[in-house]
Order: C-alpha cells, then sequence, then structure tokens
C-alpha cells in the first residue's frame, strides 16, 4: 500500500476502501465529529465556570421561564430524574430557582436569577462563536444543505 493509502490509524479502514455501507460510514464520522466538537465546547464553557449540561439548562431557559422540571426534561431530551439532579447542582451555584406552580402543588417551575442571566449572558457569546467558528468551514449553501439532512434525519419528539 503506498504512503498515501495508508489509514492515518493502524487498523482502522480507509472510508472509500471501507467495505462497510455508507450509513455505517456516516454514522461513524459523524459521532466522531459531535464527540469532538462537544469536548471542545465543554472546554470552552469550562472557562466560566459551566458544564455543558448547565448550559443547557441555562439557555433553554432563557428562552422559556417558568417551564416545569418535566418540561426542561423534554426539551433537552433527557430524564426527569437527570433534570432534578442539574437543577439542583445550578440551584446550589445560585444560577436557577424553583417555585412552586400556583396551579398544581405537585410541580415547580424553574426560573433564572439575575446570577444565572449574568452568567449566561457572558458564556454564550463564547458559545455562538465556537459554533461559527467549528462550522466556518461550510459556505452557507452548504450548511444549509447539512441542516435540511440533518432534519431529514430527525424522528421527532415522539421518536417517529
Amino acid at each position: 500500500m503506498s504512503d498515501a493509502k495508508k489509514p492515518m490509524h493502524p487498523g482502522l479502514p480507509v472510508l472509500n476502501e471501507d467495505p462497510r455501507p455508507w450509513e455505517v460510514k456516516v454514522w461513524v464520522t459523524l459521532a466522531r465529529v459531535y464527540a469532538l466538537l462537544e469536548r471542545r465546547l465543554g472546554q470552552c464553557l469550562a472557562a466560566h465556570g459551566l458544564s455543558l449540561s448547565q448550559f443547557d439548562v441555562l439557555a433553554t431557559l432563557w428562552h422559556g421561564e417558568g417551564i416545569t422540571q418535566q418540561e426542561l426534561a423534554e426539551r433537552l431530551l433527557v430524564t426527569k430524574g437527570n433534570v432534578v439532579g442539574l437543577i439542583d447542582r445550578v440551584g446550589a451555584a445560585g444560577w436557577v430557582v424553583r417555585r412552586p406552580d400556583p396551579e398544581d402543588r405537585r410541580a415547580n417551575r424553574l426560573y433564572l436569577t439575575d446570577a444565572g442571566r449574568k452568567l449566561l449572558s457572558e458564556a454564550f457569546p463564547d458559545q455562538v462563536s465556537f459554533v461559527c467558528n467549528a462550522f466556518g468551514r461550510l459556505n452557507e449553501a452548504e450548511l444549509r444543505q447539512m441542516h435540511r439532512l440533518l432534519e431529514r434525519l430527525d424522528p421527532g419528539p415522539n421518536g417517529d
């Protein structure tokens, strides 16, 4: 095999010569890129003292405060149990408060505190900058095409 055709990682097939179906090749590449971007975005947010999941909570509430923990879990695509722990942590940090739902004593509504709003206003521009830089290799037509293709793969909230 010439140097040009040697895989970068011994034991991994070159994609062009990989006998796996294209669906598998695309999945592997998408998963690798996602993991890399997620790790780097996590590093970016860590500079603000935030984890990626904490940022997701604050950003979701920024766009619609007063939701229940169940609604937050549905929007973040996680279990209610995971949200309880997340809310405990962002609450202990002083970024989010739970308030009893006046119409349903079993539920709490979630709100950003002033400290949560301030932190998000500082972290959000860095997150946007990171995402724009990460996808800056693609032009607008390519980004629109990628968006359309990914939307076609999105099963929707019910997994349809």
